[in-house]
């Protein structure tokens, strides 16, 4: 019996070194990888990479007209005044009845064409945002108060585009000051939202 299982075990090794892809005598198919292809997208390339979560998704110019409408609207204000001020800004961007962009939001309103300049200037009070047609300089004086508004624009905008972002005014798109003696008209056909600082935000009911 033993000697059976002797030959057997002998005749299996045989048998499968003859048909093993490793003896350089066999005929046994060899995996050949394949061609590769012209222009192909190698999807493992990337797919190791840590993910990019500060890429920048806005431009200079957004952050700039977001800082100064922080700046000259909620300058003084608390961080939270800032805030809303800058969420409101970015609530009007991503809606379809104002322009979809940042400069365009806060720069909104009628503007006439100075030959001389070969530039459009905004019309004396007929602009969304009061600093910005109200005829004085729109320069910010530099110093800290500047230095704030830049640094929580260019942090609300890495917030937004990464969906981080908490609208603290609960998607308002509107407000005034609440020192006003008269409140514009159009504060009675909307929903008031929360009151921040001096301002009072709304939104369409």
């Amino acid at each position: 019996m033993v000697k059976i299982v002797r030959v057997f075990l002998a005749l299996f090794a045989t048998l499968w070194y003859t048909t093993s892809p490793i003896n350089s005598g066999s005929t046994a198919t060899i995996w050949v990888p394949p061609p590769k292809i012209e222009n192909a997208v190698d999807f493992t390339q990337n797919y190791y990479k840590p993910l990019e979560f500060h890429k920048v998704k806005y431009t200079s110019a957004d952050a700039e007209c977001l800082a100064k409408n922080i700046y000259f609207e909620a300058g003084v204000e608390s961080t939270a005044g800032k805030l809303a001020v800058a969420n409101v800004t970015i609530n009007r961007a991503a809606n379809k009845n104002y322009p979809n962009t940042i400069c365009g939001v806060v720069q909104e309103g009628i503007h006439y064409y100075n030959a001389q300049k070969n530039e459009h200037f905004p019309v004396r009070d007929r602009c969304q945002f009061s600093w910005y047609c109200d005829g004085l300089l729109d320069e910010p004086r530099e110093g800290k108060t500047w230095e704030s508004a830049q640094e929580l624009a260019e942090r609300v905008l890495v917030n937004h585009y990464d969906k981080a972002l908490i609208d603290i005014t609960d998607g308002a798109t509107h407000y005034h000051a609440n020192w006003m003696e008269k409140y514009p008209k159009w504060s009675k056909q909307k929903k008031v939202m929360a009151s921040i600082d001096r301002h009072i935000f709304y939104k369409k009911h």
